[in-house]
């Protein structure tokens, strides 16, 4: 009684081998995009508060004309939430109307706690950015900062 079927039901072992292997390589090339374009969007809060703290500090140079004190700048500094990116948003190398604002950013997708975005007001009033962050995820104005080892 070794009657051939004419119509077979489902998928052979080998068929979903084929499509789980397919689904395991797509998904392996578009993990470490998925990453960065996380790591990116993560980044636009850092960004968000530069883009702030520099509107606050070319308004205090307005009024002041020099560039706020560590503690100035606390006084008029957007506020941090507990759950943000951002750890810490400070200034330094205050000079009359020049000086940097670095954020520091928390442990997160892609990025290291540690990691930072540096604003920096030259003479010429531009404000320039670097970081320590890797190439691939940087604003397009910030350039990066090889670490010397």
């Amino acid at each position: 009684m070794n009657r051939l079927r004419a119509n077979q039901n489902g998928f052979t072992l080998l068929e979903l081998m084929v499509v789980i292997a397919i689904i395991s390589i797509l998904a392996a090339i578009t993990a470490p995009t998925f990453t960065r374009q996380i790591t990116k969007a993560k980044l636009v809060e850092a960004q968000n508060l530069a883009t702030q703290s520099q509107s606050f500090i070319e308004e205090y140079i307005l009024l002041n004309g020099e560039f706020p004190s560590e503690s100035n700048f606390n006084e008029i500094v957007p506020t941090v939430l507990s759950n943000s990116i951002v750890k810490s948003i400070k200034v330094s190398d205050q000079d009359k109307e020049t000086g940097s604002v670095t954020i520091t950013l928390n442990d997160d997708t892609g990025i290291s706690e540690g990691n930072y975005l540096k604003y920096s007001r030259n003479e010429e009033r531009n404000w320039l950015c670097e970081s320590d962050l890797s190439s691939n995820v940087l604003p397009r104005q910030c350039t990066t900062v090889e670490e010397e080892e």
